[in-house]
Formats: structure tokens, C-alpha cells, sequence
């Protein structure tokens, strides 16, 4: 249950307004309509604070998504990753503009899923990911299982700064833990841990399974490996509206979080449930 009086922080939710702010990736999808903060699945009423997380508005319209949310009605609004393009030339210029103008920036999110290997390997977007760190600011990582040792690569033996990994890195849940994907998953995981301003997002795996049942089967193997590799301290909990948790997901917030504080049991859950979220994003009120 997550109903244990621990503060809940939701680390990682969406919103949208597709007549406000231009989503290609929308159109034709279930989820092709308004989302807005009074819609969020708040695990009935125990989540008490969320981080924005930039929904991959078209390219031009990165810094009008990040306007309009920080406009909105959302007094739990603790935290915002907006989207920037590292791979522009002005890339450090757009960063430093978007956390000037608006206080709750607190890390950027350039999506390297699907990018090709020699765009992940590239100097522009090393350069630009370097500007994220000059900035103090978090880079979140939203890359497949297969893109992690590329992610690993990109990081280097010489950035510093903090990243978080979304969705655990977006492992193999239909095939499980114990697949041959499975473990090379774990093995590319744990070379990711040497970075130890890298911290995980225990989220995403509902838009990942195929169904309910192969993620109530397979989900919390895939957890507890994360969980044994970071350890709670760089673990954050999340819940992935809409895309994974509310009426379009796999699953319910509250069914999502309780199967997590399941893994990783009460001793752990307050750092997991807000703690980590914390000191990551600065959240300080």
C-alpha cells in the first residue's frame, strides 16, 4: 500500500495541451487531447508534489511547452525538466534562457531514444550535454535498454554531472529478468553505476509490458535488480502519467506505487518515495 505516511513524490508526470503547444507524436493516439494537472492520477490524494517532465513538443516549441506549463494552475508543481536541443550550436544559450526566465527548471531532457548510434556518439551532442552540467542543471536520459552502453559511452570518464536514468532504462519486460535481454540489460545497468551522480527512476515499466499480467509477472524482478544495483539512495519513484499510470496505462498510480513500496519495503520507501526526488531536483519547500 502507499498509504504509510510517508511523503510521496511523484517524480516523473506529463502534461499536455495539444490546441496550446504542438506534439507531432500525439496525433492519432489515445492520448491526443488535453492533459492537465487537475486530470493527473494522484494515487487517491497521497501524492503530494510532481515533476514536470517535457512531453517532446515539436522542436520549436520546446521553451512555449515550458511557458505554459509553469503558467498553469499546480500548486504541487516542485520541479520542472524541459526540453532543449543539445545538438544546436546555441545549445547553452537556450539552457541558460529557459532556467533564467523560469525558476522551477531544474533539468533539461534532450531524447536520445531512438537516436541513431552515430548521433549518440557525436561531439555535438557530448557539447551540448556538457552545457547542462555548467549549468547545475539534471540531465534526464530517456533511452531503450538497447541504447545504454551508448548512454554509458556519451556520459564518458569525465562528466560530473547528475543524471537520471528514465524508466530504468526501459527494460525488456515482456522477456523478463532471467532472458538472455534480461541480463544483458543488468550487465549494461550496472556499468551505468559507476557514474555516481547517476540515479534511476523506478517508472515506465506499464508502457513497456504488453499487458497487466506480464507486468505484475515480470515487473518487480525487473525492480529489485535496479533497486540491488543503486541502492535506495538512487532510486526515485514515479509514476509516468498518462503514458504508463491513469486511464490510457497499464495500471492505477496507486497500484503502480504500491507494487514498488512492495519491493523495495517500508525501511527504504521515504528516501525512494521523496528523498531521492529531493535532492535531485532541489526541492526544498
Amino acid at each position: 500500500m502507499t498509504g504509510s505516511g510517508a511523503e510521496l513524490i511523484d517524480a516523473h508526470v506529463h502534461v499536455w495541451d495539444p490546441d496550446r503547444v504542438r506534439y507531432d507524436w500525439l496525433a492519432g493516439t489515445a492520448l491526443d487531447r488535453p492533459r492537465l494537472p487537475a486530470d493527473i492520477d494522484d494515487a487517491d490524494g497521497t501524492v503530494s508534489r510532481w515533476v514536470f517532465v517535457e512531453a517532446d513538443a515539436a522542436p520549436a516549441a520546446a521553451l512555449d511547452e515550458a511557458r505554459w506549463v509553469a503558467g498553469l494552475d499546480w500548486p504541487g508543481l516542485a520541479a520542472m525538466v524541459v526540453a532543449a536541443d543539445l545538438e544546436a550550436p546555441d545549445a547553452g544559450e537556450r539552457i541558460g534562457r529557459a532556467a533564467e526566465e523560469l525558476p522551477l527548471v531544474r533539468g533539461i531532457r534532450h531524447l536520445l531514444q531512438g537516436l541513431p548510434p552515430e548521433r549518440l556518439a557525436a561531439p555535438a551532442l557530448a557539447g551540448g550535454l556538457a552545457e547542462v552540467g555548467r549549468a547545475g542543471l539534471v540531465f534526464d536520459a530517456c533511452v531503450r535498454w538497447t541504447q545504454l552502453d551508448a548512454l554509458d559511452r556519451l556520459l564518458g570518464d569525465a562528466f560530473d554531472g547528475t543524471v537520471v536514468l528514465d524508466h530504468l532504462g526501459k527494460p525488456p519486460v515482456a522477456a523478463g529478468l532471467r532472458s538472455d535481454a534480461g541480463q544483458a540489460w543488468l550487465t549494461a545497468l550496472r556499468r551505468l553505476a559507476r557514474h555516481e551522480r547517476l540515479t534511476v527512476k523506478l517508472s515506465g515499466l506499464p508502457a513497456e509490458a504488453p499487458d497487466a499480467a506480464t507486468l505484475r509477472g515480470n515487473g518487480p524482478d525487473l525492480l529489485r535488480a535496479a533497486l540491488d544495483v543503486f541502492g535506495a539512495e538512487r532510486c526515485m519513484v514515479a509514476g509516468d502519467w498518462p503514458v504508463s499510470t491513469g486511464a490510457d496505462g497499464r495500471t492505477t498510480a496507486r497500484e503502480w506505487f504500491a507494487l514498488v513500496r512492495d519491493v523495495v519495503g517500508a525501511h527504504d520507501w521515504p528516501r525512494v518515495a521523496a528523498g531521492t526526488a529531493r535532492a535531485v531536483y532541489g526541492i526544498r519547500d
